[in-house]
């Protein structure tokens, strides 16, 4: 199988972090499978409600929703490889007693459609119409969007093709989303980690796969998690197939134009742990977004509201208060 690396330049935050994230797999495999073991398999919590939404192309979602319909909504976006999992702290009290919350799992993702087509994958029109088939399926009036990592580039995706009239405010966790200059070049020595972790993830060999999961979901955050963290996460992550994992990373990156264009206020958090996000282009962006703020995690990497929780609710609940009025 042939291997797809976009060049380093076009590389923004978000795709580097999740490249860099992974970019030790190979080195922390052996790690990761001697200690990590089986996580207990947990009930839905009751408060959870499942529903399967059509997206574009006809592609179903895997919905959830948690809190009073008749709230404040706050739409969530995971990453690449993970899922709605990802958000369990925000899915619950005491985000939900305040807010109507809804995440779900990105087409190729979790219990989401895996649709064959490239293009699928590369037209961001797509993940654009699956946030919108959300949105209106869920009955959100105006949702405060927030996106992580890889998500961060589907809320730009839903910029650029239906503006910002629909939302009434912006979060951005582990990544910019184009927003900001692509990153220098990564060093030769671990651009070279990064090639041999894509192999191993596109590799037609599930045990190649596995080792590259393993490895790389110790980057999520900069915190020790737990065995069982770890182990649910590189599930996750084995539930996106290599083939649509390719396709995300072969597509336009690149959403400075849109920022005259964001007519709402931003939060942009930024973990001073995971070196694919430097604070100074985040800082940027938010001077360039009239009423938005940067909200920085000393002790957290790529993601905030896992390893810190309590801060990150706290804060997402006070920027929902301000622009979900």
């Amino acid at each position: 199988m042939s291997r797809i690396r976009p060049p380093a330049s076009r590389f923004p935050a978000f795709l580097l972090a999740a490249a860099w994230l992974a970019a030790s797999a190979s080195a922390g495999a052996a790690d990761g499978a001697a200690t990590a073991k089986p996580a207990a398999v947990a009930a839905a919590a009751p408060a959870l409600r499942f529903q399967v939404v059509e997206g574009a192309g006809g592609v179903p979602l895997n919905v959830v929703t948690a809190g009073d319909r008749s709230k404040p909504p706050i739409l969530l976006v995971h990453g690449i490889g993970q899922s709605y999992v990802s958000w369990e702290h925000q899915l619950k009290p005491p985000v939900t007693d305040q807010f109507y919350v809804v995440a779900f799992d990105l087409r190729g993702h979790g219990n989401s459609g895996k649709p064959w087509s490239k293009e699928s994958y590369t037209d961001y029109r797509n993940y654009a119409g699956d946030v919108k088939a959300v949105i209106e399926a869920t009955g959100l009036d105006r949702p405060l969007l927030v996106g992580w990592s890889y998500g961060t580039l589907v809320v730009a995706d839903y910029v650029r093709t239906y503006g910002t009239s629909g939302l009434r405010g912006i979060e951005l966790v582990g990544a910019y989303g184009g927003f900001t200059p692509p990153p220098a070049p990564a060093p030769a020595e671990m651009a070279a980690q990064m090639a041999r972790t894509r192999e191993l993830q596109l590799s037609g060999s599930l045990e190649d796969n596995i080792a590259a999961a393993r490895g790389g979901v110790r980057f999520l955050t900069a915190r020790d998690m737990g065995p069982a963290y770890w182990e649910r996460a590189t599930q996750l992550s084995l539930m996106l197939p290599a083939y649509a994992r390719r396709h995300m990373f072969d597509r336009p990156i690149a959403n400075m134009d849109l920022i005259p264009k964001i007519g709402v206020p931003m939060l942009v958090n930024v973990g001073v742990q995971d070196r694919s996000t430097p604070e100074a282009p985040g800082r940027e962006l938010a001077a360039k977004v009239p009423g938005s703020r940067v909200s920085v995690y000393p002790d957290s990497g790529h993601s905030p509201f896992a390893e810190e929780p309590e801060r990150f609710n706290r804060e997402l609940i006070e920027f929902a208060r301000a622009v979900l009025r």
